[in-house]
């Protein structure tokens, strides 16, 4: 067995290479990964051990790589991977038919109503291309200023004034703020404002700029006796809220009065609040609302719902995280300046390019403002090889003895952004002997060299400062003997390990080093992800010295471990115990722990991405930038002086890049793409979109104009439709707006409102530490799925909702979290998130104030299932068996890839399960990650479901070879009319059979009869949901009304898969019991989870309302028609049926409502 960091048997061939060759390599795939290249060829100079790593590198980044030629001549060339392997049809046809019940309702539907031309051409839904030219959106009060007068102002003044002079607390905030490093630029920031529009604030980590420089415009504002509206962005929700707490704190108040916060579904405070802090994606939301209010008035300013109006100051903080959201705004925010002169922006982060971002904003105003933390001395990885190998020498006394020196590298090694000269040679020059030996002393970079490539070393030759150039060169030659050790030690380790792993041995060395040569200090691990946080924490407990529970106390900090183990890391240990902390990178910015002393730091860290051209996204263990490594070191000198050790070379640190890939250029962008012709239906997306700070991928553009346009909210020709700014208006995904209306058609809405929530938000299970609870949770997420049919990810999370809910009413909400390892933190913001969007759909008009007309079938599994296929479409697979020797099943997608689940998936038993047939799937997205490519998120579904909301079906008579060669003789011209004369044969009689083909690679047996009403329903659906967009107040024309409850009527009859119980079946435990015998992946749910489900209806509901259509229609559950014969004189089956050769395709044009 190959242990983990180690080579082996099982290593990489791209661990083969020196680590300068496997940065240059990984430098030249990224590179070319990022233009707009097609191939890419590596000189020929490259041994073979070589192009077998490159090779491998290319499988892993989804990219193509071919050697060709012979000898010298031999050249290895990179292909970007397109999406042009067609599906495996080697599958033959499943059959489509519709049981009893499902006939009966659709004879009873086309006997009332039956089609006519518009269902059958396509006509019914013809309009939906209109431009979204009358829509109003409605202005946010939470982002209008408050009317404030002199005297109210005054009053609020004077109030906060004597809430500090009467308490001792606030006085205290009040001094601390004072000595805070930004307080010294207050005066400074706002003269600055006052004279320019945008001010760039660089304040080093800990200065106090989030938190001070609202309050100090607030001031600034209020003593002018003038009212103000002050939005401040976060990057993420949860520095949006403590943020809004710790200000509000500090002033004395509530959160909600003069400072509030409004995060996607979820505000406190509004109108009256001065200042307001959100998410980059909502405010967003309101710059987009203004453009799409006014971009066709003559003059937007004079517009009276105007949003920006109201607000005087846009505050974006953190830009250097460069969230998608934060680089769009960004862009608006730059044209949007020029005809708003009353609005303020600033710009603020830690760690900033600022003379980029200055730049941009046309030369802006930079305020530099310097941090407070402690000195950090930093060792890489040969300097941790050489304290290791060093076992009886104390590395830390040096350190410990000396805490007044900040060693900080970047400070001594900076470079004049223009000139390229350092601290070193200024002193150099001017023959400043004792602050040269100084910075030499810190280990200054010596061979650094300004823009002439001029060294230190050559401006004291050029000065004639012999004295210096003597020192330097010696120093130069002493350094050069150290490093040529340091580095055969480092080659010789190198030699030994996979550097793409992590190697806890070296971790676990290193950590007893740093106990026995020091007494207390928490120690903060970085590690890349779950796995290695286990198996880093499996290794130390094999260990009897950190098993020992009086020495070491060893806690983990993951994003998915429950809340109760989060907040241990705060605590402190109890003296003498060693506490050691295994984290990912949520500690690097999000969290703060004031004991920690010593950090290590793996240099890794998992980061999600996208690969436009394969369609995938991707989360690889990836090398950390320097901003990270910045921000890890400074988790070691937040509250005290530190050590941090980089598990990683020096060559390896100065070639990391400065900053993170901007999120716009490694995420699908979908909602980027619709907003700007929410703000702009005139502008093409691809030339708003390069004008942001660093344009995302083209093909990762056409990626997501393809997925508007399937969606219907695009034409063809880039137009908005109407169900497009529909689709836009509210604060989830298109894809999950298109689920919420196809739920409120079906009555099924609250379901689908946990489902918005949950994507938007996270899954409530948390991942328990014991293997055996792993194992546990395991089980009882496929337990909660099997209160609505089993086989689904997503369903398992609205069980859940809906089982903690009632629960929580019983006061039995901490046992049952507790049983099935569920968050009721997460299951409580859900909460009210669903609150959040049910009011945003009620003010749009789609569902009246009570909704619980709408949600008459939110228990019918069939009816769930086809939502789920609304939101997921077109993210469909088939299930295939195992091939050759393979031992597991896999999923083929639309594009004929091949993926595996998940092993945190609920279906993961059916890799194993050789009886499924080949069921259909939904899934969220397919991830490639070190493993290879795998779904984590997915749900079995039926067919009914795909066929009524898929883009495109094909209906041809099946093949008939032997006809084929029985008029083989005939000539060209008489085959034609032969084949034609069939087929026009077979599609005349509703009792044939034909094929059915979906988006081009999934097939189906059906009878003709069967495929006519599927296509009639079909169109109606579309039409369905583009009235709901033109009218959501109002009922559904009869016919329209009747077509909807009849697919609700179909889906609760036929929705399900085969593989899944039916609705009776599930409400009989012992039935239920035996299906599930010999079935891997179910477990019928027990008595204790049955007492909290709701017992399902027998048939779907559909509502009877006049005033206001929340759901299908005013239609009732239709009589139960005799059963009769299909009258093939019937004008909708003669105008429906194919009767040329060509196969007749029921592709809903893109620029329908589909």
């Amino acid at each position: 067995m190959v242990r983990k960091g180690r080579k082996g048997k099982g290593a990489s061939a791209a661990s083969a290479m020196n680590e300068a060759t496997l940065v240059r390599v990984t430098k030249a795939l990224d590179d070319f990964r990022a233009s707009d290249a097609e191939v890419y060829t590596f000189e020929p100079d490259i041994s073979k051990e070589e192009r077998a790593g490159i090779h491998e590198m290319c499988r892993k980044m989804g990219m193509k790589s071919k050697s060709s030629g012979v000898g010298t001549r031999r050249r290895l060339s990179v292909y970007k991977s397109k999406r042009n392997q067609g599906p495996d049809m080697e599958e033959g046809p499943s059959h489509l038919g519709f049981s009893e019940e499902s006939r009966h309702v659709l004879q009873d539907l086309f006997t009332h109503y039956p089609p006519d031309d518009a269902d059958l051409n396509g006509d019914a839904s013809q309009n939906s291309s209109d431009k979204a030219a009358n829509i109003k959106w409605k202005t946010d009060s939470a982002f209008c200023r408050p009317a404030m007068s002199k005297h109210d102002i005054t009053k609020k003044v004077e109030m906060f004034s004597t809430k500090i002079n009467g308490s001792p607390q606030l006085r205290k905030i009040m001094e601390d703020r004072s000595k805070l490093p930004i307080s010294s630029f207050k005066d400074f920031i706002t003269s600055t404002l006052d004279n320019h529009q945008v001010v760039l604030i660089s304040g080093e980590t800990g200065c106090g700029k989030t938190t001070q420089v609202p309050q100090y415009i607030l001031d600034h504002m209020w003593g002018k006796g003038e009212s103000c509206k002050i939005i401040c962005t976060q990057p993420r929700r949860i520095s949006a809220i403590s943020v809004a707490e710790r200000i509000s704190a500090e002033r004395g108040e509530a959160v909600g009065d003069t400072v509030g916060y409004k995060i996607r579904l979820e505000s406190k405070g509004g109108k009256n609040s001065s200042v307001m802090f959100c998410t980059n994606g909502v405010l967003l939301r309101v710059l987009i609302g203004r453009g799409t209010n006014t971009s066709k008035t003559r003059n937007p300013k004079k517009s009276l719902d105007d949003a920006i109006l109201g607000i005087s100051h846009i505050i974006v903080d953190e830009i250097h995280e460069r969230d998608r959201f934060s680089d769009f705004m960004l862009t608006i925010l730059r044209d949007l300046l020029p005809v708003y002169p009353h609005l303020r922006l600033v710009l603020m982060s830690a760690t900033i390019d600022a003379v980029r971002f200055s730049q941009y904003f046309n030369g802006c105003s930079v305020i530099q403002v310097p941090g407070f933390t402690y000195p950090v001395k930093t060792y890489y990885l040969e300097d941790v090889l050489s304290i290791l190998q060093s076992e009886g020498d104390n590395h830390l006394s040096t350190t410990t003895s000396d805490k007044k020196q900040k060693q900080n590298p970047e400070i001594y090694n900076y470079q004049h952004s223009e000139t390229g000269v350092t601290p070193l040679m200024v002193f150099a020059a001017k023959g400043q002997l004792g602050d040269v030996c100084m910075l030499l002393s810190f280990g200054v970079d010596c061979s650094a060299q300004d823009r002439d490539g001029k060294s230190a070393l050559d401006w004291a030759q050029q000065e004639k400062q012999q004295e210096v150039y003597e020192v330097i060169i010696k120093h130069m030659e002493c350094s050069s003997a150290k490093s040529t050790e340091d580095n055969e030690l480092l080659n010789k380790y190198m030699a030994t390990i996979n550097p793409e792993h992590i190697d806890t041995l070296l971790i676990e060395r290193l950590l007893g080093k740093i106990c026995v040569d020091s007494n207390e200090g928490a120690i903060l691990v970085f590690l890349p992800g779950w796995e290695d946080i286990n198996q880093t924490r499996e290794k130390l407990r094999a260990s009897p010295f950190f098993r020992d529970s009086s020495r070491c106390l060893v806690l983990s900090l993951h994003s998915m471990i429950p809340s109760s183990e989060q907040k241990k890391v705060f605590k402190h240990p109890p003296a003498g115990v060693r506490k050691i902390i295994l984290s990912t990178n949520i500690a690097e910015t999000a969290v703060t722990i004031d004991d920690v002393v010593f950090v290590i730091d793996s240099g890794r860290m998992k980061e999600k991405s996208y690969d436009p051209y394969n369609n995938v996204s991707t989360l690889h263990a990836s090398w950390v930038s320097k901003a990270n490594a910045r921000q890890r070191e400074g988790r070691a000198g937040r509250c005290q002086a530190g050590i941090c050790y980089h598990l990683y070379s020096r060559f390896r640190a100065a070639s990391l890049p400065n900053y993170q890939i901007p999120e716009i250029k490694r995420m699908p962008i979908e909602e980027l793409c619709l907003q700007v012709k929410l703000l702009d239906s005139n502008c093409r997306i691809a030339d708003f979109l390069k004008k942001t700070l660093d344009p995302p991928i083209p093909e990762s553009v056409r990626n997501a104009i393809t997925v508007l346009q399937d969606l219907g909210a695009l034409t063809q020709d880039e137009q908005l439709t109407e169900l497009g700014e529909k689709l836009g208006s509210l604060p989830v995904h298109p894809s999950t707006t298109k689920m919420l209306l196809f739920a409120i058609l079906m009555n099924c809405l609250d379901p689908a409102l946990t489902l918005a929530c949950a994507a938007d938000y996270r899954d409530p299970f948390f991942l328990p530490m014991a293997p055996d609870e792993r194992k546990s949770a395991t089980a009882g997420k496929v337990e909660l799925a099997s209160l609505y049919g089993g086989f689904s990810d997503q369903l398992a999370v609205v069980a859940a909702f809906d089982c903690w809910r009632r629960a929580k009413d019983r006061g039995q909400e901490s046992q049952f979290c507790t049983k099935y390892f569920i968050s009721s933190s997460i299951m409580q913001m859900l909460s009210n998130m669903r609150k959040q969007l049910q009011s945003e759909l009620y003010q749009r008009g789609f569902v009246p104030a009570d909704t619980s007309a709408c949600s008459l079938n939110s228990n019918d599994p069939g009816i769930m299932r086809a939502v789920l296929m609304a939101g997921a479409y077109p993210m469909v697979g088939r299930l295939l068996p195992p091939r050759r020797n393979a031992k597991k099943t896999v999923v083929e997608t639309a594009s004929g890839g091949k993926v595996r689940l998940h092993p945190h998936s609920c279906n993961f038993n059916l890799s194993f399960d050789k009886s499924s047939g080949n069921p259909l799937l939904i899934y969220d997205e397919v991830t490639r990650g070190d493993g290879g490519m795998y779904i984590k998120k997915c749900s079995v579904v039926g067919s009914c479901p795909l066929l009524l909301l898929a883009s495109e079906m094909v209906v041809a008579p099946p093949d008939d070879d032997s006809d084929e060669e029985e008029d083989s003789s005939e000539d060209e011209a008489g085959k034609s009319t032969l084949v034609q004369h069939r087929k026009e044969k077979i599609m005349s009689s509703p009792d044939n059979t034909v094929s059915v083909v979906v988006d081009r690679w999934l097939r189906f047996d059906a009878s003709a009869l069967d495929v006519a009403q599927i296509y009639c329903l079909r169109e109606r659906l579309a039409s369905s949901i583009l009235f709901k967009v033109k009218h959501p107040q109002d009922v559904l024309p009869p016919a329209l009304g009747a077509s909807m409850y009849a697919i609700a009527c179909i889906l609760s009859y036929d929705g399900l898969p085969d593989m899944c119980p039916s609705n009776d079946l599930l409400q009989n435990s012992v039935e239920a019991r035996r299906f599930s015998l010999g079935k891997r992946g179910y477990i019928p749910p027990g008595g204790y989870l049955r007492s909290f489900a709701d017992r399902p209806h027998h048939a779907p509901y559909s509502q009877n309302s006049s005033n206001h259509s929340g759901g299908a229609s005013a239609y009732t559950q239709p009589s139960r028609a005799p059963d009769g014969r299909f009258d093939q004189s019937q004008r909708s089956f003669r105008n429906s049926g194919p009767g040329s050769s060509k196969p007749r395709s029921f592709k809903r044009q893109r620029n329908t409502a589909q």
